[in-house]
């Protein structure tokens, strides 16, 4: 079982995304268990759409303006 500690820190530095079948089923366990990890996934992943979606408004601002 991962702590909360070890499941931020996996899920924050990429890890969870390339990690293996038992890794992500302890991190899904750990997420299903605790609603304070599972909140913070959801902030999470809120956080970066927004980022992307003003990523992209920058990016097509940047394109629009003359040279």
């Amino acid at each position: 079982m991962l702590t909360c500690k070890e499941y931020i820190f996996k899920l924050t530095s990429g890890q969870l995304a390339e990690a293996g079948k038992i890794d992500r089923m302890w991190a899904w366990q750990h997420r299903l268990i605790c609603r304070r990890c599972r909140t913070f996934t959801e902030n999470d992943q809120t956080l970066s759409h927004l980022l992307d979606q003003y990523g992209k408004r920058i990016g097509s601002a940047d394109e629009s303006e003359p040279s």
